[in-house]
């Protein structure tokens, strides 16, 4: 039986009484009744009733409908209206309370009962309805999606708040315009305008991305579109028409893709410089090289250096080194331009990919000098202080003879530290194969023949004798040099292996190498009292083995296994690596000396010049660096520089080695100027040490 409950609003006794008698005889339960409409009112709203039968004619002022229609906003409670009137004026007027029946006076207990059982059917699919509009309304203001209702005409049917927020319009004004009126849609790569989709017969939903929506006011953003069309009723046998309504919902990932970009942007370039970095330099340069000799013709890459960089992070500061890096950085940007690119790989390395074009812009060689020039012109400022700048510049032609970016690296980055530790300040340009026949090998198997020499004794030792200049008991010096034995048994210069050994970390382990057959091969030459172990054993150390942990203990423990005197033993290492590696140099320098090893500065003159640094470097011998020597008996300014090195060498306490001392005037000036040994092909070719 059913149980709801129901108001009657019935100004005659005996009906309201009979009506109540029918109702529970259906089973209905009666919640309360009212004559007049004031006390209707008051009763529906305590009662709060499922359903109201309602005269239309009542005592008092308000009338059944009145009473309706106030009931229908307030508790919101439905109405069946019961008149013995069907007059136009009065059913137009109870229209208005939107009742959910109408029954005439007199009335079979049979057409109530059916009409109630309707009508409270319908009020609780109304109810169902209402709640679903209301859930969908929730939904609907809520989402972060803009949504759109739009007719099959374009005519704007329903803007969520979203769509108002985006297209910056109120729902209300924007039913008077079209959707071409609010907004325009592109492709956001292409720029190509778009509409939005028509659809065919079997279409429902269509996703579009990556749009650009334009609203009405010019303001951008980037979105994802889903349209799907609302299927009218259609008759049987018909298909969806083409004018079919549209629900078009955007997505604005406009700051996504500012994230996105700012994403690619950071993995693709250096965050202090904001130029390319090392893994997208490698990506384009790939992408040049891939490309027809035609295109790639005129195609360069600058590998630029700057000199002594480590001396100003070292003495001003991280902070001061990070500003030079901007201004130089600042300088090649210029020239990063249409299809060309730039950027930083590492430290203070740089790189420029150019391509001429005569009709506009500078050849390479004219870019390189601009840079040398704006470099130098624009000493480095830092606490009230100017330190000049200069740059190292390696020109590599990029062409099919390199398969890759590794390859253009290596032969760019062997050039500009060539540059550089001749002086720097200037460009140089690469040719392939410029240090010998092997130089055209792919690095791959470079490196591979580095390491089979380093676990077969592929490698050789030669010397090259230092003979002491003048009377006196000065003992006779050798400098141990290395050599590569070939597949064919042919010698290779170190010009062609040790570049590549210093830019893969090889170099410690090739210095040990030498090191170990060194010592032994004194031994054996004690051992047959061969005239050669007399000399001083002079052993070249690379930088990346001053900063090895380990090599004090090697080089220690190799002498004491071997037996070999340490005063025998002189270590060699350049000025360059000595002064950027000052701190590990000086340490090094200190704990070998207790132990009775020697040292010599290499090719002094040749970096940074500076009498200075000496103080922190307690070394023994100072090689002046052969850039001054060569020339010296033709040019006075290189003299003069021998002269003043070895007059401050002398009050330092210092022996001096005068390097590429070619032929006898130039021996005889190194003798006249007072120089202690002398070396070079005017002496002695390279030997082999043979053991």
């Amino acid at each position: 039986m059913s149980k709801e409950r129901i108001f009657i609003v019935e100004d005659e006794r005996i009906i309201a009484i009979d009506l109540q008698r029918r109702l529970e005889r259906l089973g209905y339960q009666i919640c309360g009744t009212a004559t007049e409409g004031d006390e209707a009112v008051a009763g529906i709203r305590k009662a709060l009733p499922d359903l109201v039968l309602m005269d239309i004619l009542i005592q008092g002022p308000m009338d059944g409908i009145d009473v309706a229609i106030l009931v229908k906003k307030d508790p919101g409670t439905p109405v069946i209206f019961l008149s013995a009137y069907t007059d136009a004026k009065t059913l137009d007027r109870a229209k208005e309370a939107e009742p959910l029946g109408f029954i005439l006076k007199p009335f079979k207990e049979r057409e109530l009962a059916t009409l109630l059982e309707m009508a409270l059917f319908k009020r609780v699919a109304d109810s169902r309805i209402r709640e679903k509009e209301q859930l969908f309304s929730a939904i609907l203001n809520s989402t972060t999606d803009a949504i759109l209702a739009i007719g099959k005409e374009g005519e704007i049917d329903f803007l969520n708040p979203e769509a108002e927020q985006i297209l910056e319009i109120s729902d209300a004004d924007s039913r008077t315009l079209k959707a071409k009126d609010l907004f325009t849609l592109a492709d956001m790569e292409t720029g190509e305008p778009m509409e939005l989709p028509r659809f065919n017969d079997r279409m429902r939903v269509l996703k579009a991305r990556n749009l650009r929506l334009t609203n009405r006011n010019g303001n951008s953003f980037i979105v994802e579109m889903t349209v799907n069309r609302e299927l009218p009723a259609t008759k049987a046998g018909s298909g969806a028409g083409s004018d079919d309504n549209y629900i078009v919902s955007f997505r604005d990932i406009s700051r996504l893709h500012e994230m996105t970009d700012t994403l690619k942007y950071q993995t693709s370039h250096d965050t202090l410089t904001g130029l390319l970095n090392r893994n997208e330099l490698a990506v384009r340069m790939n992408s040049t090289l891939a490309r027809e000799a035609s295109s790639l013709e005129r195609s360069f890459a600058l590998y630029v250096d700057v000199d002594h960089f480590k001396v100003i992070n070292d003495s001003c500061g991280t902070q001061a080194g990070d500003v030079l890096l901007r201004q130089i950085s600042g300088h090649i940007r210029r020239y990063a331009t249409g299809q060309n690119y730039a950027a930083r790989t590492g430290g203070d390395d740089f790189v420029l990919v150019y391509r001429e074009d005569g009709e506009r812009d500078p050849d390479v060689a004219a870019v390189a000098r601009e840079l040398l020039e704006a470099t130098k012109s624009e000493p480095f400022k830092w606490n009230g202080k100017q330190y000049p700048v200069t740059l190292s510049i390696g020109i590599v032609r990029l062409d099919s003879s390199f398969k890759n970016e590794h390859d253009v690296m290596i032969a760019g980055t062997q050039l500009v530290a060539s540059t550089h530790s001749g002086g720097g300040n200037r460009y140089v340009f690469y040719e392939l194969g410029e240090t010998g026949r092997y130089g055209s090998l792919p690095i791959s198997e470079w490196i591979s023949r580095v390491h089979s020499a380093l676990q077969s004794d592929g490698f050789r030792l030669y010397y090259q004798p230092i003979e002491p200049l003048g009377a006196g008991r000065k003992k006779r010096k050798i400098e141990v040099l290395l050599r590569m034995v070939g597949e064919s048994g042919s010698i290779i210069a170190p010009g062609d292996f040790i570049p590549i050994a210093e830019r893969y970390n090889l170099m410690p382990q090739v210095d040990r190498w030498v090191i170990r057959r060194a010592f032994a091969s004194f031994a054996a030459l004690r051992e047959r009292k061969d005239p050669l172990a007399e000399a001083i054993f002079c052993v070249n150390l690379s930088g990346a083995s001053l900063g090895d942990e380990g090599i004090i203990d090697f080089i220690i423990e190799t002498a004491r296994g071997l037996a070999v005197p340490s005063s025998q033993f002189c270590i060699e290492i350049t000025e360059s690596n000595a002064i950027l590696n000052l701190t590990s140099a000086s340490r090094f320098i200190h704990i070998l000396h207790e132990q009775g090893f020697t040292f010599a500065l290499d090719d002094f003159g040749s970096g940074f010049s500076s009498f200075n640094y000496l103080k922190n470097l307690p070394v023994d011998y100072l090689k002046i660096d052969g850039s001054f020597i060569r020339n010296m008996d033709r040019d006075p300014v290189d003299y003069t520089m021998v002269q003043a090195i070895t007059s401050m060498c002398k009050v330092l306490g210092l022996e001096t080695i005068g390097e590429f001392a070619e032929n006898g005037s130039i021996i005889r000036m190194l003798h006249e100027i007072g120089v202690d040994y002398a070396q070079g092909y005017g002496i002695s070719k390279p030997l082999p040490l043979d053991v």
